[in-house]
């Protein structure tokens, strides 16, 4: 890291970088977090996965550079049990930025209120009593926490923040056109319901462009079923990959919805933020963590938002015309990442690592 007289932070990331076509939240979030975090005086810098699976080269390296604060990855073995006693000095810098919640939901769905905590949150000091369900993650540090929202299960974690991510990383433009394609994202829903979701959307006369959430094994299932629909109306468009930075046009312009059913707890959902800022409006489920809050369209199951779709979107789907029909997208959120920043600022520096 360069010498400098302000706050140090090191975010790990991924091996693949930032130069994958698997570009996801995690990437877009550091990616955008970091740069803010440059320009409002913060020394952030980046290291790799591989890098710090090597807990006493990172431990160093950390005391070395005089670093204030370290941010794993959730995946990281600094969350285990042992590593927080052996190197407590590493521990006492660490902040773990819930960007999934796979430490608590083994299938990514919506974690547990916790009984113990539901009405008092969790204090610092305090033992972990055996019936918090978070009791396996470690809530009692020494790392401290950032959630994107504040929700019943993230009260079992004492030393707390709720910082959300921002999307004006895409401009504020507006690209919906009722008329148009229905932007849909699979990979978060069984394959089964994504079959039967294409049929529907299909049957009703709807335009796609389908892109995929290819991290995932139902992403990539689906990718295989896409290209196997038979397509003579030439009706069905499919991104592959895309990057938003510079492909947020491609992605999102002249789109009626973006369609997003998804059976995970998701803490943000970038793809959600941005079609919001590009002024489309999203349908999910009625569930699933921070996507309903981007939301114009909801029902419980995917059949019935399939139905709401074509009900909307599809010709001669129901009274009215499209325009008329299709529902408008939500007010685009006044936090931007230059708010984030500042946030993370505070938390980081100066010593804001070490307590």
């Amino acid at each position: 890291m360069a010498e400098g007289s302000g706050p140090r932070a090191l975010f790990e990331i991924y091996d693949e970088g930032f130069a994958s076509p698997s570009w996801g939240g995690v990437e877009t979030a550091l990616w955008h977090l970091v740069r803010s975090l440059r320009e409002a005086g913060v020394d952030a810098d980046f290291y790799r996965e591989s890098e710090g699976a090597d807990l006493d080269a990172l431990a160093a390296r950390v005391e070395r550079d005089r670093v204030d604060a370290v941010f794993p990855l959730v995946e990281s073995t600094l969350f285990g049990g042992g590593a927080r006693q052996r190197l407590p000095g590493l521990h006492r810098r660490t902040v773990r930025i819930w960007h999934d919640v796979s430490l608590l939901s083994a299938d990514l769905s919506d974690p547990p209120a916790c009984p113990v905590h539901m009405d008092a949150p969790a204090v610092p000091g305090e033992a972990v009593p055996a019936g918090c369900p978070a009791r396996g993650a470690h809530p009692d540090g020494p790392m401290r926490e950032v959630f994107l929202r504040d929700l019943p299960w993230t009260r079992c974690f004492p030393d707390r923040s709720v910082i959300g991510w921002a999307a004006d990383h895409v401009p504020d433009k507006d690209l919906h056109d009722p008329s148009g394609p229905v932007v849909l994202q699979l990979g978060k829903i069984d394959t089964a319901d994504a079959e039967r979701c294409l049929h529907r959307l299909l049957g009703a006369g709807l335009r796609l462009r389908v892109i995929f959430a290819t991290w995932s094994r139902r992403g990539r299932e689906a990718r295989e079923l896409v290209r196997s629909l038979p397509d003579p109306g030439g009706r069905i468009e499919v991104l592959d990959a895309y990057d938003i930075r510079t492909d947020w046009e491609r992605v999102f312009g002249g789109a009626a919805l973006f369609l997003l059913p998804s059976v995970f707890h998701e803490t943000f959902n970038f793809a959600a933020a941005e079609a919001v800022q590009l002024g489309v409006p999203v349908a999910t489920l009625g569930e699933g963590g921070n996507l309903p809050g981007f939301a114009s369209l909801r029902a419980p199951t995917v059949d019935a938002l399939a139905d709401r779709v074509v009900a909307a979107c599809a010709p001669g789907g129901g009274s009215g015309t499209a325009s008329s029909r299709v529902p408008a997208p939500l007010p685009r959120p006044d936090t931007g990442w230059t708010d984030v920043a500042a946030r993370y600022a505070d938390l980081i520096g100066p010593g804001g690592g070490q307590r």
